[in-house]
């Protein structure tokens, strides 16, 4: 198959070390023994995770609000944010353990430096995923990465000292930035060997997109305006989703050395527990379901997740059978929180035209502030009410479900009505001027007849060429029910035909077939 490959690579496998080793770093800062004397010092001020918290919204708000400027900012920031970052680290653990400066003062910078070194990180692995990968090896990309942190984690909770805890976390932030280069490296490299585009079709576009040196893959949906609201509207649930159920997790408060996925199973079932929920969520919450049109797309994680928010809130005798389990319920679901987040913002990359960063800022910048938020108020009560939580998960279920109140506009021509939207598939936007129209018009052309070939080639169907040619013009099943004036069943029937002759599993792999220099050949 021409493009990146559908199996796991290189670059999946390093984006997922280096993922994981994010989440290491800040989970060791916050829950194991090494840092407990800054935590504990802290306490008097707030929780310090609200400070490292605030790292995070300063930089995502300036990816938001200043994309080009910190898309330029990369060769300064590539080699001294991890330093910084570690830094800051530093500073935390070692707050109060010296004289020199005030302690408290210390501790909160060295929070806030780490903050910005840790989005500015996590941000780079999942620009790389997005710009690069499928969306099912982005996935899995982030499963592998969730499920390491659970074992690693673990080790490092248990088996060293505290003065090693620290080490570790120090180095953390170097060693996630230089596996990050290698996956950068290792993306570039097999993007090369099989361009998503063949050179003659690339040569009629008016440039390349390109991420950290690297060309993008294509864009696979088209949306108009109502669909891009309903993504953004998504974007925004995962976001308060995501702090909500951090914040009534162990990993809401730093200062509990509480590590593992459960206390009342063995570590090994409780990671085994912890990997099947994640694969099967991945697989069937969010790849089984992604050739389903935006607004509704994410709804069967949301519902999966927001069922282990209001877990959350049932009361429960502390010690019994079902206080473990709900301990274990919400635990899984702060990782099916994170998991659906990232898949969130991976989604709204591939299908907005706005900047890249300014969608990673806008994204991170909802979960941080709400996630401040949530920290403030469970450190000036003792509990939080259950009337609270389930107010607001009623909140969050209201928002995610008003994306089908309306239903999208479509022109006379069945192109998306918003002008400003593309009706085929074109490069991934980036943080660059839009295609001009003459190039636009070529390439539509060019995979028009790219569309002819291969139609005839694999042997489609009239109706499966109508269909396959929609599909290349990034057309919705939505758009092609309304196009083609067919029923939703059906559309549903004809791509899954159209997919299995020509041995491709989802529309990325058809589109990197469609612009590739090879062909699939029933394989991936």
């Amino acid at each position: 198959m021409g493009g990146v490959q559908a199996r796991p690579n290189a670059c999946v496998v390093l984006c997922a070390l280096g993922s994981c080793l994010n989440l290491v770093w800040c989970t060791l800062m916050g829950h194991t023994l090494g840092f407990m004397p800054a935590a504990d010092g802290m306490q008097g001020w707030t929780n310090p995770r609200a400070f490292f918290l605030a790292g995070i919204l300063v930089v995502s708000v300036l990816f938001a609000l200043f994309p080009h400027g910190m898309r330029r900012g990369n060769r300064l920031f590539v080699s001294a944010l991890p330093l910084v970052a570690s830094a800051g680290t530093a500073c935390f653990a070692l707050a109060y353990r010296q004289d020199l400066f005030d302690p408290g003062a210390l501790a909160a910078f060295g929070l806030c430096v780490s903050g910005v070194g840790y989005f500015w990180l996590v941000a780079r692995y999942n620009l790389l995923l997005a710009r690069t990968q499928l969306f099912s090896c982005a996935v899995w990309s982030i499963v592998g990465a969730l499920f390491a942190k659970l074992v690693l984690v673990e080790a490092f909770g248990s088996s060293l000292d505290s003065g090693l805890q620290v080490g570790v976390a120090v180095a953390l932030p170097i060693v996630s930035a230089l596996v990050f280069e290698a996956a950068r490296m290792a993306a570039k490299r097999q993007v090369e060997r099989n361009p998503w585009m063949e050179p003659g079709i690339a040569a009629r576009t008016s440039r390349t997109r390109t991420e950290f040196g690297i060309p993008s893959r294509p864009r696979v949906v088209a949306m108009d305006r109502s669909e891009k609201r309903d993504l953004l509207a998504i974007v925004v649930v995962a976001g308060i989703l995501l702090a909500v159920v951090r914040a009534v997790s162990f990993l809401g408060m730093w200062g509990d050395t509480h590590t593992s996925l459960s206390e009342s199973i063995a570590w090994a079932s409780s990671l085994a527990l912890g990997g099947m929920c994640l694969i099967l969520f991945g697989r069937f919450a969010l790849i089984g379901v992604q050739e389903r049109p935006a607004s509704v797309r994410f709804h069967p994680a949301i519902l999966v997740t927001l069922a282990g928010m209001f877990a959350m809130a049932l009361h429960v005798d502390s010690g019994s059978p079902a206080a473990a389990v709900l301990s274990i319920v919400v635990q899984l679901d702060e990782l099916f929180a994170h998991l659906l987040f990232w898949c969130v913002v991976i989604a709204a990359l591939d299908a907005l035209d706005v900047p890249s960063y300014r969608v990673v800022g806008f994204a991170c910048a909802v979960y941080a502030g709400v996630s401040i938020a949530w920290v403030v108020l469970m450190g000036c009560a003792t509990a939080i009410d259950t009337t609270l939580v389930l107010l607001a998960a009623y909140a969050v279920v209201v928002f995610a479900m008003r994306v089908n109140w309306r239903r999208p506009a479509a022109s006379s021509d069945g192109r998306p009505a918003d002008p400003s939207g593309s009706s085929h598939a074109a490069p991934a936007s980036s943080d660059g001027p839009d295609e001009d129209v003459d190039a636009t018009v070529r390439l539509h052309d060019l995979i028009s007849q790219r569309c002819d070939e291969l139609a005839d080639r694999y042997g489609l169907s009239l109706r499966e060429r109508e269909v396959f040619a929609c599909m290349a013009r990034g057309r919705t099943r939505a758009g092609i029910q309304e196009d083609l004036v067919l029923s939703g069943n059906t559309v549903k029937t004809h791509v899954a035909h159209i997919y299995a002759k020509l041995g491709v599993h989802d529309r990325q792999e058809m589109m990197a077939l469609l612009l590739g220099r090879q062909d699939s050949g029933g394989s991936s």
